[in-house]
């Protein structure tokens, strides 16, 4: 019997990954829609909380799950790589926006990792063993983690982490409010760490000592996220951003007074679980939420420092992650739940300033528990007639015409071969 050739093989599967890859390379051009990127190397059952992009290079981008892994993608997204694998969840992710190629994860009573080539090695960290890294903060010489057991602090002079107050209380957002020296710090918590209305507190004296913040009108009693943005010019102090379990918040004066933000009635009064800032341009920010069990999550945008919001037609309501790269017109990543089937799906955002226009493609639909014989004609129509009309569709033409070409000459091929044989 004749043996099929190695390069026909090879060019068979090369030919096929060409074809696949066509619509998520085109796909990954279009501005302002959100594309779909390519899912991780594992079925997820539970959401993803940590994403991170480089801030030196916005195609550098890390995922980190519930099972303990973290993973690489180095092309936006089209392809990942496993990097780190622990027995521990992965909560959080930050790159050091000082030291770009150093990277911090926090795991469920693992502590802290740390990367010092851009996620492509991990090393766990002394003193943080027990202790579950949920949120960072970075200023020029320290890096602070808000634990379950309070904050620690590891300095770029001494080795290792050590406790630097709030023990009883579990950080779950921190931001620098100011990076000079000494640097002013917010941590916020999602229980109560006494008798204060909101567990908010701050630090003039970068983290030596803490004090609540208090005067804060609001329904919400925990802390989700804090994000902090560039300083306007010629000042330190930079504008503060604060997610609760009800509402979005803002500061201008490194946290001492809070105002809601409402955009007008466009934000919705739920869960805020993600805020990021343009890294030049302390007036544009965004703000994502995971809608609290509800279908009011999304994410949403502003460029006159929350005077008026614009929504981002997340193709998903619930989003559990956000990172946004530091260029002029950024990329917005973010990771998506949906708790109708617990997909998990992670999608890119070119951000140029123009109208959102939703999704770049058909979004898989939530698996009908119904056999196949029952479905409704309907929804297999319209999805149907969704992915033959869409953006994509001259790339799946192009790639289903390859993949029949190759298929004609590998026919051809076992022809010629058994008519030699005869």
């Amino acid at each position: 019997m004749s043996r099929i050739p190695t390069r026909l093989v090879a060019t068979l599967l090369v030919g096929a990954w060409l074809a696949a890859g066509s619509t998520l390379a085109s796909a990954a051009q279009n501005d302002n829609a959100w594309v779909m990127l390519a899912g991780l190397p594992e079925q997820l059952e539970a959401p993803v909380f940590a994403l991170a992009v480089s801030p030196a290079d916005s195609g550098l981008v890390l995922a980190g799950t519930p099972t303990g892994a973290i993973y690489r993608s180095t092309d936006r997204g089209q392809s990942w790589r496993l990097v780190h694998r622990d027995t521990h969840a992965v909560l959080t992710i930050a790159f050091n926006p000082y030291k770009p190629s150093t990277v911090d994860a926090g795991l469920e009573a693992g502590g802290v990792l740390r990367s010092a080539d851009g996620g492509q090695t991990w090393s766990g960290q002394a003193g943080t063993e027990k202790v579950a890294g949920r949120s960072f903060g970075f200023a020029r010489s320290f890096t602070l983690v808000g634990t379950d057991a309070g904050l620690f602090v590891s300095r770029d002079a001494t080795p290792g982490w050590t406790s630097t107050g709030l023990a009883g209380l579990s950080v779950s957002a921190l931001a620098v409010a100011a990076g000079g020296d000494p640097s002013q710090l917010v941590a916020g918590g999602d229980a109560s760490h006494g008798n204060e209305a909101l567990p908010l507190y701050a630090s003039a004296d970068g983290g030596a000592t803490w004090n609540p913040i208090n005067g804060i009108t609001t329904a919400g009693n925990m802390v989700s996220a804090l994000a902090s943005g560039p300083p306007p010019p010629k000042s330190d102090t930079r504008p503060l951003l604060m997610g609760t379990n009800t509402a979005l918040y803002q500061s201008g004066d490194s946290g001492k007074t809070w105002q809601q933000v409402t955009g007008g009635g466009i934000l919705p009064a739920t869960d805020f679980t993600a805020m990021a800032f343009n890294s030049s341009h302390p007036d544009r920010y965004y703000a994502a939420s995971d809608g609290g069990a509800s279908d009011r999550g999304g994410i949403w945008s502003t460029s006159d420092s929350g005077q008026h919001f614009a929504s981002l037609r997340s193709p998903v309501p619930a989003i559990t992650a956000l990172a946004v790269s530091a260029d002029e017109q950024p990329t917005v990543y973010i990771a998506t739940f949906r708790p109708a089937d617990h997909a998990v799906m992670l999608f890119a955002y070119h951000d140029t300033g123009g109208q959102p226009q939703g999704a770049a493609q058909p979004i898989p639909p939530v698996p009908s528990p119904a056999p196949a014989t029952t479905a409704s004609p309907g929804v297999s129509r319209n999805w149907l007639v969704g992915l033959l009309t869409g953006p994509e569709a001259p790339y799946l033409a192009l790639g289903t015409g390859a993949a029949v070409v190759l298929v004609l000459a590998f026919a051809a091929y076992i022809t010629r071969a058994r008519s030699r044989r005869l």
